[in-house]
């Protein structure tokens, strides 16, 4: 059903709101209203920013990317816009190669924390600079010029520890220096060295003396007109230079020989490396060669040719003045000869350690001398030889306060103490069956531990020594009883004490 509609004009009908009620409006007036005027202040302003405006140029595209693209994509399109893509392309191999470790390393490593290539502005402005010099070089053909740019910019980047990448140049460097024909091969040479060096530091060895061995035969018929400078020599000759470099890479190898369990090949790299260091006509490093080779040759077994090596290193070192080679060399040889039986020259070549270690101040060597002195004292049977010395090694390592040489020479001094009291010891067990007094001192010794098989003078003297020395030391309160009395009388009193 239909529903009817309420009339038009009823009064309920609810009106429309006045801004809605638009009354007819006239043409409009052809008069403009005047522009506000604002206060002086801001006149000026609009003025002074109305000039500045009008000072400022319009930017063109290109000034436009420059604010919108990165620094390294502008410094690309610049190389490319100048015609070096050649060096646009290693510098993008670069950027890449970076960042392709850096993503095989994992969000956990060093790298993730360091600061990109493709983000350092000075160093990409460095790289623009000798990389486009570069290729404009090789362009003229100026090989010289190209090998002098890169060489530069491997030495920047070693300066500022940027390791992967003076790796880099210097590999492109040698590279280079192939092409130079004008020097015969001195430019080659150093690019051996240098590659060399690289390697070295990066702990690949073995390819590091192929470039050494490279940078030697290069060198060997240029004895003295290809010369360079050293921080440490002064002037040196590619050849000497050569012979140090082979004579430290070839002990290195073979000393990582030696611990890898191949002494024959250990032993061959040392002789090499021996032969390189007296090719360089250094005393130090002949004889610093010298004393390992020894240590080699009596690993082996070969004694003799040891002893030839190792007295070689005596003397340089003695000739030099070398307070510390000359202990290692006695020490080496001390051993060398203990172990073909020799023990009247290992003594000696132990007691002139002990007075050059003392004479030099070096502790821990004078106490390892007389550490030594006394085993060999113990093996020979002189207890009371051997008692001394470990005495003396002991007090020395508690004054260094070396825990491990303390126990060590502790336990040694006891041994030869024991072994001096084994033939007294000995005796009045077998003739205990026929004597009660002997029996009676067997049975005190199990209780006191002390030294009473010997004469009743020998005791009397020891205790008359003893006494002016425990009066002396009972004066001393900063110190305790144990740290101020000698091995043999805390030996003494601990074995009184025990069951």
């Amino acid at each position: 059903m239909a529903v009817a509609l309420p009339p038009i004009n009823s009064p309920n009908e609810a009106k429309m709101p006045e801004w809605a009620e638009s009354g007819p409006r006239g043409p409009p007036s052809s008069r403009l209203k005047p522009m506000r005027k604002g206060k002086k202040k801001e006149r000026d302003f609009e003025e002074k920013r109305y000039q500045l405006r009008r000072l400022q140029r319009d930017l063109s595209k290109a000034d436009t990317a420059l604010y919108r693209n990165s620094f390294k994509h502008n410094l690309c399109v610049d190389m490319l816009k100048e015609g070096y893509h050649l060096s646009f392309k290693e510098l993008f191999n670069l950027i890449h190669r970076q960042q392709e470790e850096r993503e095989a390393a994992g969000p956990e490593s060093l790298m993730w924390t360091q600061i990109m290539l493709k983000d350092e502005h000075e160093k990409l402005d460095i790289l623009q600079t000798y990389l486009t010099s570069s290729e404009k070089a090789q362009r003229k053909g100026d090989f010289q010029s190209v090998y002098n740019a890169r060489y530069d910019l491997a030495c920047y980047f070693q300066q500022s520890n940027d390791k992967w990448l003076s790796d880099h140049f210097f590999e492109t460097c040698l590279e280079t220096a192939a092409s130079i024909d004008s020097d015969g091969g001195k430019t080659k040479a150093e690019g051996h060295c240098n590659v060399g060096l690289s390697l070295e530091e990066n702990g690949d060895n073995f390819e590091a003396a192929e470039h050494f061995e490279a940078y030697y035969e290069l060198a060997i018929n240029h004895l003295q007109d290809w010369v360079r400078e050293d921080v440490v020599r002064g002037h040196l000759s590619f050849f000497t230079d050569a012979a140090i470099h082979l004579y430290r890479i070839y002990t290195s190898i073979g000393l990582g020989l030696e611990r890898a369990k191949e002494p024959e090949r250990s032993l061959e790299y040392l002789i090499n490396a021996f032969n390189k260091a007296k090719e360089s006509e250094d005393h130090k490093l002949e004889g610093e060669a010298a004393y390992r080779l020894g240590l080699a040759y009596e690993a082996s077994g070969n004694v003799q040719t040891a002893l030839l090596h190792l007295n070689n290193f005596y003397e340089a070192s003695k000739h030099g003045g070398d307070k510390d080679g000359m202990g290692r060399a006695c020490d080496a040889i001390a051993k060398a000869y203990a172990r073909i039986g020799c023990k009247d020259q290992s003594i000696e070549y132990l007691k002139e350690f002990v007075e050059t270690a003392e004479s030099s101040g070096m502790d821990a060597e004078l106490s390892k001398a007389c550490h030594n002195l006394g085993n060999i004292y113990n093996s020979l049977g002189k207890y009371k030889e051997a008692g001394e010395y470990f005495n003396r090694a002991y007090n020395i390592s508690r004054a260094m306060n070396e825990n491990e040489a303390i126990q060590v020479n502790r336990v040694q001094s006891g041994i030869a103490q024991a072994h001096a009291m084994l033939n007294f010891y000995s005796n009045i067990v077998v003739e205990g069956n026929h004597s009660r007094d002997f029996l009676e001192r067997t049975m005190d010794w199990k209780s006191i531990r002390a030294n009473i098989f010997e004469s009743r003078d020998v005791r009397m003297r020891k205790s008359m020594q003893a006494e002016p020395l425990q009066g002396s030391k009972e004066e001393e309160p900063t110190k305790s009883a144990e740290e101020t009395q000698p091995l043999e009388e805390q030996s003494l009193e601990n074995t009184e004490n025990g069951d």
